[in-house]
């Protein structure tokens, strides 16, 4: 997080990440009917604005809707082509997707805007893939998210920026949820979008960073939508076996706010938007719950593919009472199990997402069926096998039919008014479809993994998102810190906002003054000045805490320091395991686990930690994410033999530079599909090397990066060892570390760290 949300629209400004905008007039579409779009009142949205629809369940109110399609003809309206595997949501006019483009090191993902009744591009912004483990192209899969109230777009990329911009493409703000939260990736890709709800922005993501969040979790983070100031985060569940990208439902429940969402530990579980807190969770699978939940009353009804935690069978669909507490005087949510359940039916779908019509759940399930059951019993009422499998994609419901696509790239209408279905019609698209339908203005949209179609007939018109009406708060009854949980450099200053809650989270006094105790982490890294601002003093990582009476509330701080320094080790005390190692710094994320400083040969270095063969990779950022222009050196070290080395490198504005242990190599990487390059050098275990790399970018946004290997105490070579050219060079990105060590046979150490500025 910026010092201030004027810092960072500024350093967005001049310095966003990799992430170009433009405007465009022109047309790779075409148009086969004149028909309007409607006009709304000033300050009203519609159309679709989230991937779920405006009920969250998959179904649209329009009506004279299509029931037959012909490619190229009849009923399609257009067509452009665009690579992604999300579904576009349409707002006012516009309809914003998801996409990617380009091969290799030049692929980028999008986020385009196309003209609603011509599908013409008006904008589009560009960025790059880094540091993660995505393969096989597994980009835009989320979906963007509009604010009913000011018609802002949000969206996260699949390297986990939460970005939010106006709907012409002006960028607000944006917030690199791996290197100030870290963020997990995995080679699925799975990046959830993210829900608006009132003032908030809340994300869905598995992280791994310090303190209480440092072990891996499935986490929910909620940001001020027009500042991006963190309000709260939340752990509701236990250690995740899977990815998740259940996107949250918003509803009221005993007078709170909540929201409902599957996890990657297998769970579904009950959070309270204002304040984070978790209410209940219950326990439905081994692996991640990916799918959306639907509401059915006052019922909640969850789906899931993975094994179940009471047989060794695969796929479960359950239902749920939603109104449970804490229980008074225990700490932690209310756990459910199998006694809470109103009805359980056998149903496997990994991803796909139920959509609720009256009393009736639709969903198609793994083997390519789509499903009738009855949401008061769980009964199957019918199936209808519309292709050989499923994963992804769901169904929306409109005007008594369902537009159904599949896995193989079939996009069914189905209807379904009767007693039995009745196949209207069926099409092949160009490429797979795994994002679900979007509805607006009686136009049907459907994007594959080749084009974003656009059929319909215009004659229906969307809703109008009304906002909720804003209720009075009751009696004050609990403390909010905001920012809730922060990144700083050294020097910088942070607003501080105390405010008072009622006992629903609502805020009672945004600026609270009354009497406060304060607790700081020890040694201080920060201190409150006159002005009600957080000054960073040192680099650290702590929690702070403000207290009235019963009244409680914390937050937690991040200090970085500023660029340039230096890591030697040696001023470090060996406290722990009797004297025989230290944990490292702090403020680094996702390092306790995976690092300890221990004593080798008279000298205090960093090694890593080979107690857990589950982290025999290990990268951890030290730095901040706005960190530019900057050169790392480090002494690595690896144990081995002649058959077997580990691997050690750095971070270096968002490129891995590393020696390579088993392949006697300095490589340059990112994401390992879009840019690896290598050279031969060789290195022997037991002996100490120097490693450099640099970033250099030049005014058109190409770069050049640089690395260089060389004997520890030997000259360095004036020549660099590789040189990578990059067309769209990441412009900034945190420090860090990187230990690999296959099978945690063979340590990897490292030394003398220097973060210096180019010259």
């Amino acid at each position: 997080m910026f010092a201030s949300p004027a810092l960072r629209l500024l350093l967005l400004t001049l310095f966003a990440f990799p992430l170009s905008f433009t405007g465009v007039c022109g047309s790779h579409s075409r148009a086969s009917l004149d028909v309007s779009v409607q006009e709304g009142r000033p300050g009203e949205m519609y159309g679709w604005l989230s991937w779920r629809g405006l009920h969250q369940n998959g179904t649209s109110d329009e009506t004279d809707l299509v029931e037959d399609i012909e490619l190229e003809g009849k009923n399609q309206l257009w067509s452009y082509p665009l690579r992604g595997r999300g579904t576009p949501v349409i707002a006012n006019g516009r309809v914003f997707a998801m996409a990617y483009s380009g091969e290799g090191a030049d692929l980028q993902e999008r986020i385009i805007c196309l003209d609603e009744k011509s599908g013409e591009l008006l904008w589009e912004r560009k960025w790059n893939d880094f540091l993660t483990d995505i393969i096989y192209d597994r980009y835009a899969i989320a979906s963007p998210t509009v604010d009913p109230q000011t018609g802002n777009v949000y969206f996260l990329s699949s390297a986990a920026i939460l970005t939010a911009c106006t709907r012409d493409g002006e960028l607000l703000w944006q917030i690199p949820m791996a290197s100030e939260y870290g963020r997990l990736s995995f080679p699925n890709g799975r990046t959830g979008s993210p829900v608006i709800d009132g003032d908030l922005v809340i994300c869905h993501l598995i992280t791994s960073s310090w303190g209480s969040q440092g072990p891996a979790r499935d986490r929910f983070f909620a940001f001020e939508k027009e500042t991006g100031v963190n309000v709260w985060s939340c752990t509701p569940g236990t250690g995740p076996k899977d990815s998740s990208f259940s996107m949250p439902v918003i509803a009221e429940a005993n007078g709170r706010r909540v929201l409902y969402a599957g996890t990657g530990c297998g769970h579904v579980v009950c959070i309270d938007v204002r304040t984070g807190e978790t209410l209940w969770r219950f326990r439905m699978a081994v692996g991640g719950v990916n799918s959306a939940v639907v509401l059915h009353g006052q019922d909640l009804i969850a789906i899931h593919g993975k094994e179940n935690i009471d047989s060794s069978t695969l796929g479960r669909m359950v239902c749920l009472p939603t109104g449970s507490e804490p229980e008074a005087g225990k700490p932690g949510p209310r756990i459910l199990g199998h006694a809470d359940e109103k009805w359980r039916t056998e149903a496997v779908a990994f991803t796909s997402s139920p959509v609720l019509v009256g009393d009736r759940v639709y969903q198609t399930v793994a083997t390519g069926e789509l499903l009738c059951i009855d949401a008061n019993t769980g009964e199957h009422v019918w199936s209808l096998r519309l292709a050989p499998d499923q994963i992804h994609a769901s169904p929306i419901f409109a005007d008594g039919k369902l537009y159904v696509p599949m896995t193989n790239g079939s996009f069914h209408i189905v209807k379904i008014d009767g007693e039995e279905p009745e196949v209207l019609d069926t099409v092949q698209l160009e490429g797979s479809c795994l994002g679900a339908p979007a509805i607006a203005n009686g136009r049907i949209y459907v994007h594959t993994t080749e084009k974003l179609y656009c059929f319909g007939n215009g004659k229906s018109r969307a809703p109008v998102w009304n906002l909720a009406g804003i209720v009075a708060p009751g009696e004050a009854s609990d403390l909010q810190l905001v920012p809730g949980d922060f990144l700083m450099r050294v020097g910088d200053e942070v607003p501080i906002r105390l405010r008072s809650l009622d006992r629903f989270g609502r805020v009672v006094d945004p600026s609270y003054r009354g009497h406060t105790s304060w607790a700081y982490m020890r040694p201080p890294i920060i201190t409150r000045t006159p002005e009600w601002k957080w000054r960073a003093l040192e680099p650290g990582s702590g929690v702070i805490e403000a207290s009235f009476r019963h009244w409680n509330t914390s937050a937690r701080v991040r200090v970085v320091p500023k660029l340039p320094y230096t890591l030697d080790f040696e001023e470090t005390e060996l406290t722990q395991g009797g004297g025989s190692f230290a944990f490292p710094p702090g403020h680094w994320l996702s390092a306790k686990p995976k690092w300890k400083i221990v004593e080798r040969e008279g000298d205090k270095v960093l090694a890593r930690n080979m107690s857990n063969p589950l982290f025999q990779r290990a990268l951890s950022r030290i730095g901040h994410p706005e960190d530019r222009n900057y050169t790392v050196q480090m002494d690595i070290l690896s144990d081995g033999n002649r058959r077997s080395q580990s691997s050690g490198g750095f971070v270096n504005q968002r490129y891995l530079f590393q020696l390579n242990g088993n392949y006697q190599e300095i490589q340059i990487s990112s994401n390992d599909e879009r840019i690896r390059e290598r050279v031969r050098f060789k290195w022997k275990p037991g002996t100490w090397y120097t490693l450099k790399g640099r970033v250099d970018v030049a005014p058109d946004g190409s770069g050049v990066v640089r690395a260089k290997a060389w004997k520890r105490g030997d000259d360095e070579p004036a020549a660099w060892s590789l040189e990578v050219p990059h067309a769209n060079a990441h412009k900034t990105g945190s420090p860090g570390l990187f230990g690999f060590t296959p099978q945690s046979r063979f340590t990897i150490y490292l030394d003398n760290i220097q973060v210096t500025l180019n010259d």
